[in-house]
């Protein structure tokens, strides 16, 4: 079976993919995919994580697992979504590390899904929003914990990736931006689910809800449904269009107040992010989706 591993990360897309995904699920299992709730396996497949790590995981435990989570008999791609198959979100970031258990983490799924065929999905968020919200996120004496040794300008997403082709190397990753997910969330969709068949994804606006003024998203699915078909560019330009009418800053807006950074910290972070970005579209393996 195909299994695709949706591992967020964090503050990402806040589950929204997983919901839409399962909001389609009878469109899905017609072409033999199954999203099951992530309430059915978080914590299934995480117990089974940490029963590796003990040297305890039964040889039969992934068959097991996934009897327990199928819906469908006819599945032949599984898609299973959860930022905490990586960390905790209080475990986000160490030092200048992204997920530090992520290896271990790895290792234990490699180890449960082992005869099965695995496809790993993250989505990367730019250091100079993605600590402000993380810290936000978190209670205070998580938040200290995080200040205490954090080296942002070291933090690298693409040393994790790396770590996850090391542990999992015969698993191809797609990474994305989120800042780039507004234009390119259909392609986020068809990517993780493997869904190209011809009947459309039902809700799929949804997702803008959280970036525009309320009624926003609404107008936007209302006029991309009556719309005549579109080549992929020209459905951006009428998303610019549209986050250009009915944007809402207050939220994008990111609490900085969490840490003292300077604006050239903020630059520095973003440039460094940049560079990153350019790494991981050169690594073996890794396919990143760009607008």
């Amino acid at each position: 079976m195909d299994i695709a591993l949706h591992l967020g990360t964090h503050l990402t897309d806040d589950g929204r993919l997983r919901n839409c995904l399962t909001h389609n699920q009878a469109i899905l299992q017609k072409d033999g995919i199954d999203v099951p709730d992530a309430a059915s396996y978080r914590t299934s497949i995480l117990e089974a994580v940490k029963s590796h790590a003990k040297g305890q995981l039964a040889p039969d435990a992934g068959a097991i697992l996934l009897d327990s989570i199928l819906t469908t008999e006819r599945a032949n791609r599984l898609v299973l979504s959860t930022a905490r198959f990586l960390s905790p979100l209080p475990s986000a970031v160490r030092r200048a590390q992204f997920c530090p258990m992520a290896e271990q983490r790895v290792q234990g799924l490699r180890a449960v899904f082992a005869d099965h065929d695995v496809s790993l999905f993250l989505a990367i968020r730019n250091p100079a929003s993605f600590i402000p919200a993380l810290l936000g996120a978190v209670n205070e004496e998580q938040a200290g914990v995080i200040r205490g040794d954090l080296e942002p300008t070291a933090l690298r997403w693409s040393n994790l990736v790396r770590t996850l082709r090391d542990q999992f190397p015969e698993a191809p990753i797609t990474v994305w931006c989120d800042e780039d997910t507004p234009f390119i969330w259909e392609d986020i969709l068809h990517a993780v689910s493997g869904y190209h068949g011809t009947e459309p994804l039902s809700r799929v606006y949804d997702w803008f809800d959280t970036v525009m003024v309320d009624g926003g998203a609404t107008k936007l699915a209302t006029y991309m449904d009556n719309a005549p078909p579109m080549e992929r560019a020209q459905k951006q330009r009428v998303i610019a269009a549209f986050l250009d009418k009915f944007c809402d800053e207050d939220k994008i807006d990111i609490d900085v107040s969490t840490i003292d950074w300077s604006e050239d910290m903020v630059d520095l972070l973003s440039e460094l992010y940049d560079e990153d970005v350019m790494t991981l579209g050169a690594m073996d393996g890794v396919t990143l989706l760009q607008p």
